[in-house]
């Protein structure tokens, strides 16, 4: 059975997605040898950094830096949960994508963790996890409630 291209072009465009996952998030900035990480870029409270990062900074001289860590952890999966459900039915209920992109983005985090012992300079932030984890799930209602609509939609007519 031939696969359709437009199948083809939606894998091709998820392992691209993926790599670019990879390449801002674990790839190392650099690698300086065997290191003590210091332990201040490290968070594992939930929600700690960020409620610091944007109300106890009194001048609001981090705000462009909360705002842009904060959007841009949401941004980095939420195509995660549009591109994961076309390539594949499995990934079509949100119990199933919330999972893949907890455990995804734990991954990351954990890969970024043991990199610091080498000198990359990561931080480590279980808020990254949240919203990493809420950045796909906001994807995925963009793919449930837009693009699998729409397509229900177009097989009706027909």
């Amino acid at each position: 059975m031939r696969t359709p291209i437009k199948t083809k072009l939606l894998v091709a465009t998820f392992v691209l997605y993926l790599g670019v996952v990879a390449s801002l998030t674990i790839v190392p900035t650099h690698i300086t040898g065997f290191k003590n990480p210091h332990s201040y870029h490290i968070n594992l409270v939930p929600l700690g950094y960020s409620v610091k990062c944007f109300f106890l900074d009194p001048r609001h001289h981090q705000m462009p830096f909360c705002l842009r860590n904060t959007l841009g952890n949401l941004a980095l999966f939420l195509p995660l949960g549009i591109l994961l459900p076309l390539v594949s039915n499995q990934f079509r209920t949100l119990k199933r994508l919330l999972l893949l992109a907890l455990c995804l983005s734990v991954s990351i985090e954990t890969i970024q963790f043991v990199l610091r012992f080498f000198g990359n300079p990561r931080a480590v932030d279980i808020d990254d996890v949240i919203l990493n984890t809420l950045g796909a799930c906001l994807g995925f209602a963009v793919f449930k409630y837009g693009i699998q609509k729409t397509g229900d939609r177009r097989q009706k007519k027909k």
